[in-house]
């Protein structure tokens, strides 16, 4: 079984992630792939070089979820998870493989970006000008292969992440429970 993530950025994708680690889910991450190739070509990491590197890669390809075919090649066990699914090829590509269901997970706007502010991760925006205008244009399919927006609309499942981790693990539970009945 393969669960997909898709989300806004500081949505708690990654939380969703740890936990099903302590679950025996094996994870892979779309930004991971992009950050070897990234350094193979010597490209810094940035948020908006690796969008551009993966939309790079996706036009060269005549297959527009190659970085999912990339990620089902790196799943070695029966439960996996994949974080930061950003297109709908991705989707489409990663369905034709084992049983799969993409879990999509949103939050407010104002609390996603003091999540951001928190973990403090290289690339991410500054300032909250900056963070609704990125928002914006990924949710939006504005920026080069990102159409979160549509992945959204396409997930099996729907997590709004506006508490307590506590909670978000007892709605991934449930979500686990649905899929297993």
């Amino acid at each position: 079984m393969i669960i997909g993530l898709t989300g806004t950025m500081g949505s708690g994708k990654g939380e969703i992630v740890r936990y099903l680690k302590t679950k025996g889910f094996e994870c892979h991450v779309y930004s991971d792939i992009l950050r070897e190739i990234a350094k193979q070509r010597n490209i810094e990491p940035a948020r908006a070089n690796l969008q551009k590197l993966g939309a790079s890669i996706k036009n060269k390809s005549k297959n527009k979820g190659i970085l999912s075919r990339k990620l089902l090649k790196k799943i070695k066990t029966d439960k996996a998870v994949v974080d930061g699914i950003r297109n709908k090829d991705e989707i489409a590509e990663l369905k034709k493989g084992k049983e799969t269901y993409i879990i999509g997970v949103t939050a407010p706007q104002k609390l996603r970006f003091k999540r951001l502010r928190k973990r403090k991760r290289e690339g991410d925006p500054k300032t909250f000008h900056e963070f609704k205008k990125l928002d914006n244009l990924e949710n939006r399919g504005k920026t080069k292969g990102q159409e979160i927006n549509d992945c959204l609309k396409m997930a099996d499942f729907k997590v709004m992440n506006n508490s307590s981790i506590e909670q978000l693990k007892n709605k991934v539970d449930k979500i686990l429970e649905t899929i297993s009945s």
